[in-house]
């Protein structure tokens, strides 16, 4: 059986929302930190909901990074980093 894409869609913008509300935990100890990753990951959410293929490769950019910085805080932020790595995933996969 297929996945409606929009419920697809709709969990991926629920693990963006996991991840916004893991981060800004930290907020008060770390802003420097907290409120790039937290606006990166609300211009993604905004560019998956338009989801075209500039927006997936944008999008695409932004999740990979954020991923790759977050490796470094995984047991802080393990939700994040299972979240970005699904959602990295996902946008590579899209494309074929």
């Amino acid at each position: 059986m297929a996945i409606k894409v929009n419920d697809f869609l709709s969990e991926i913008t629920q693990k963006i929302k996991e991840c916004v509300s893991e981060i800004e935990s930290y907020s008060y100890d770390a802003q420097d930190l907290t409120v790039p990753a937290v606006n990166s990951l609300k211009e993604c959410e905004k560019l998956i909901d338009n989801l075209n293929e500039e927006n997936r490769e944008k999008a695409l950019k932004i999740v990979a990074r954020l991923y790759q910085q977050a490796l470094a805080y995984s047991e802080f932020v393990p939700t994040s980093v299972s979240n970005l790595k699904f959602i990295k995933d996902w946008l590579e996969q899209a494309k074929k």
